[in-house]
């Protein structure tokens, strides 16, 4: 089961590693702390569908590239179709959950801080009960 964390704060990728360890033992975590990085994968993996994430984690505010251009750019690879792609960010502004969920590839909004049950809730949306 591959996973993507994209987020530039290494406390929220940890706590993904930890939370999604508790909804199975056969995780696959890419992390990556800017979009670029994560884009490099997605574009130089295009080809092994098993290597594109099914469930994909995205902060808004970056280095590099912020997480409204990286899901913008991954729409038009056409990669993700099966994939469940979140925005998360500790932004509270209506506009950023508005901009967020105007996006075709994402899913939801999703706050920070994340507590273990969102974590539960959209894995299983993803990947279907454990």
């Amino acid at each position: 089961m591959l996973i993507s964390v994209v987020d530039d704060d290494p406390v929220f990728q940890f706590l993904c590693r930890t939370y999604f360890a508790y909804c199975s033992s056969d995780i696959k975590l890419l992390s990556f702390s800017n979009g670029a990085d994560a884009l490099a994968y997605f574009r130089s993996n295009a080809k092994v569908v098993k290597n594109i994430p099914k469930l994909i984690l995205v902060d808004i505010n970056m280095p590099e590239i912020d997480g409204w251009e990286m899901v913008d750019e991954m729409d038009k690879l056409h990669l993700f179709e099966n994939s469940h792609i979140y925005m998360v960010s500790s932004s509270t502004a209506e506009s950023d959950r508005e901009i967020s969920l105007s996006k075709k590839l994402v899913k939801d909004y999703l706050r920070k801080p994340l507590d273990i049950d969102s974590f539960r809730r959209i894995f299983q949306e993803a990947f279907g009960p454990s």
